[in-house]
């Protein structure tokens, strides 16, 4: 099947963690992939893109009128080629108007897909103007809150966020790799939200007096690395390294550490956390603030806590590798393998067919 995304890729986001997580698996699934992406400009990418991947427009962040060598920037040609299915991810922030410019061309030849991550109806009237095939969102949430009022019921279908396949590793090899001592504790945290953590160290230093350890933080964004740089001044376990990193140096962090701990706080809109889903895999105990970001999670797959005294007890749960902990790492592999990328990118293949049939 000739599969066309457009989407972000390769940046750290939840839009291009999906489309990454979904395009893989369809490329080992034999399909034929493209990737039609926006240029970056506000971040870097995680690593080389793939021959499948066609940077041909701008994005909200990348102005539509900005010139680049090669010229003005919505290049329409890779649009027009012949696609069984075209995909849109997260439509609310690509270039609407210059994508309903080729729209219906596309509609011509190709079943036509809206992947939602919008959290809520968008006021944007653009996103208003499309007329696709199918919507796809990932649970009830999104179809009972905003959806049902803007698509037909007939047109929309859940199916879940996929999870990185299992992938363990071996700890004391990947700290060998990464540089890190093999007598200490690794607590792990990464990403462009990095300085929510910050409130956790007068906690962790407490904790590090009965297990030495070290917070091993990984960013891309400078202002973040900056201020950890400062805050290493006062709190000298802090271990710092620069990102981005590909999905596989990712996971030798991950495989490196002890615990992975994620902090946001809720958001008014539906919400998933892409970071969960991106690194469950792994085998890491992973360690969520409880919020609606991870309010999806409820089979006791990820650690949850309320406050750092809470998180506290919890990495000592952790740390001593108590049977709570091996229970919630035997969920974890069971929801993984329930719906990893595979088992979603089949469940999309059956979507795509049931479409071109009819």
């Amino acid at each position: 099947m000739r599969i066309a995304m457009f989407s972000r890729w390769n940046v750290s986001c939840g839009v291009s963690m999906h489309t990454e997580l979904l395009g893989r698996a369809l490329v080992g699934m034999g399909h034929e992939v493209k990737v039609l992406a926006p240029m970056e400009c506000d971040r870097p990418l995680a690593q080389e893109d793939e021959l499948y991947v066609n940077r041909c427009c701008g994005s909200v962040d990348y102005p539509l009128d900005k010139k680049r060598e090669d010229g003005w920037f919505f290049d329409q040609t890779p649009f027009l080629d012949n696609f069984d299915v075209f995909v849109v991810q997260n439509l609310e922030i690509m270039p609407m108007e210059e994508l309903n410019l080729v729209f219906p061309k596309i509609k011509e030849n190709a079943k036509t897909v809206l992947i939602i991550h919008e959290g809520c109806a968008p006021e944007n009237p653009s996103f208003y103007k499309f007329e696709f095939d199918a919507i796809v969102c990932f649970d009830e949430r999104y179809k009972d809150r905003f959806l049902l009022k803007i698509f037909p019921e007939e047109k929309i279908h859940i199916i879940p966020y996929p999870f990185h396949p299992l992938k363990k590793g071996d700890k004391k090899k990947a700290k060998k790799i990464l540089g890190l001592p093999l007598d200490k504790k690794i607590i792990f945290n990464f990403g462009i939200g990095v300085f929510r953590e910050l409130h956790l160290l007068p906690m962790l230093e407490r904790l590090s007096k009965k297990y030495p350890l070290i917070f091993l933080t990984l960013t891309e964004v400078q202002d973040w690395y900056d201020l950890f740089e400062v805050a290493k001044k006062r709190y000298n376990f802090i271990e710092l390294r620069k990102g981005p990193v590909s999905i596989d140096l990712l996971y030798t962090y991950l495989h490196a550490s002890d615990a992975f701990i994620i902090h946001k706080d809720s958001a008014e809109a539906v919400v998933v956390s892409s970071t969960v889903y991106a690194c469950l895999g792994s085998g890491c105990p992973v360690l969520a603030y409880g919020t609606n970001f991870f309010e999806n999670f409820n089979e006791g797959e990820i650690i949850k806590y309320k406050s750092p005294k809470d998180l506290s007890r919890k990495l000592e749960d952790v740390f001593e590798g108590r049977e709570n902990v091996r229970l919630t790492l035997r969920k974890a592999e069971e929801v993984v393998r329930k719906d990893s990328s595979y088992v979603i990118g089949k469940r999309f293949i059956d979507l795509f067919e049931k479409l071109l049939k009819h």
